[in-house]
């Protein structure tokens, strides 16, 4: 029996919905994909929920007379400066008189992994589980082994619970459940860095409109995750204020024309601000526009390089820095990139199998967000009912509703 499922990305610029379809074998296809443009958005957090809730339920709508069906839920993305990330660490000793580990040994471990409480006013998004360890080895599945003592740990991400509320509301305003908070770069990643990448350690970078998400892997797992509140938007803020011109023409003139570093040869072309050369038209040194780029640019990398810190080692990276999102179609910005955090930068690409149409970097986190939450993330051993249960019900008490 065919299941439908959806996905939900709130951005700064544009809303996107997505409907897919899971065989019985387990494949996905899409069946329904749209985006309008955004308004009552900033820095990926809603300032406008009308404006916002508009655009979201107009998406969805386009995306369900697309797939010719309806999605009862919905995963969705969650961005935004105000996400933070931190480490939680748990440990159990193995219980059995064989010490032979069970089940129950790491769900003990996982549950002093999760009691430390997010600050008041906040609430987690993320659980992600790094390496089992058992005896200090690391074990994929430690289950039936023997041994004295299971170590888990966690990069836990959570947010401000008003901002995750007032992104609930939005898809619940349109009788849609959602059935899981994912992480926007960490459905980035898992699109555009499959498992081998992942466990060569790759850092994957997602510019979007409003932020730039960030998220790094050692041995297959989330080391680091973070969100920078640079984006598109305020390069085209900067083309407007430096050119003198009007926001929608600065961005006009960033898409056709920006480099994300200046190029001499075209220090004597110029190109038309309107492009019909009438009154009220006029031209710009295509340089120029260059030069206001690569300043930003130059900022938004070296402050990823800053919070870094030692994660960012060539010896922990063999899998390399990503670039993707709407932002990594400026032309020459992973030259850029590479010269500032001192790596080899290369913009992902798509596995295959997805039409060409829908394999644009912009749509990484909407198609990341089906396949991130149709993996199983469960503890080995635990049915991945059991995992979900604690976020539903988390979403239940945000949003209202009681069990």
């Amino acid at each position: 029996m065919r299941k439908i499922i959806g996905s939900v990305e709130i951005g700064t610029s544009q809303a996107k919905a997505l409907v897919g379809e899971v065989a019985e074998n387990g494949t996905l296809q899409v069946v329904g994909m749209a985006s309008r443009p955004m308004e009552g958005m900033r820095k990926g957090e809603i300032v406008d929920f009308r404006e916002v809730a508009s655009s979201v339920h107009a998406a969805i709508a386009d995306a369900e007379k697309m797939s010719g069906t309806t999605v009862d839920s919905v995963y969705l993305a969650q961005s935004g400066s105000h996400l933070k990330g931190r480490m939680l660490h748990g440990s159990s000793y193995v219980s059995s008189s064989d010490n032979r580990v069970v089940s129950h040994d790491l769900e003990r471990a996982s549950e002093e992994a999760h009691r430390r409480e997010a600050e008041e006013g906040r609430n987690y998004v993320h659980f992600v589980r790094t390496p089992i360890l058992l005896d200090g080895q690391v074990r994929d599945d430690p289950v039936g082994m023997h041994g004295k003592k299971v170590d888990l740990s966690y990069w836990a991400i959570d947010g401000d619970e008003q901002a995750m509320r007032s992104a609930i509301h939005v898809i619940s305003n349109y009788n849609i459940e959602v059935s899981d908070l994912i992480v926007s770069s960490i459905a980035s990643a898992t699109m555009v860095a499959g498992p081998d990448l992942r466990r060569a350690g790759t850092l994957v970078i997602d510019l979007g409109a409003g932020v730039t998400d960030v998220v790094l892997y050692r041995q297959g797992f989330v080391a680091y995750s973070g969100v920078v509140p640079v984006g598109g938007d305020h390069i085209t803020g900067d083309l407007s204020m430096g050119l003198r011109i009007l926001e929608r023409y600065a961005e006009k003139l960033k898409l056709e024309h920006g480099k994300a570093s200046p190029d001499p040869t075209d220090e004597k072309e110029e190109v038309w601000m309107v492009g019909d050369r009438t009154i009220g038209d006029r031209s710009v040194c295509r340089k120029a526009i260059s030069d206001v780029i690569h300043v930003r640019v130059v900022e938004l990398f070296e402050i990823i390089h800053k919070e870094l810190g030692n994660l960012l080692s060539p010896d922990d990276l063999k899998g390399g820095i990503l670039l993707t999102g709407g932002g990594s179609k400026l032309p020459g910005i992973e030259q850029v990139a590479s010269k500032v955090l001192g790596m080899p930068v290369r913009k992902a690409g798509f596995p295959p199998g997805i039409e060409p149409n829908l394999a644009q970097p912009e749509n990484a986190t909407v198609l990341g967000l089906l396949h991130y939450g149709l993996q199983d993330h469960s503890l080995p051993g635990q049915k991945q009912a059991v995992s979900n249960a604690g976020f539903l019900g988390k979403i239940a008490e945000m949003v209202g509703i009681k069990s």
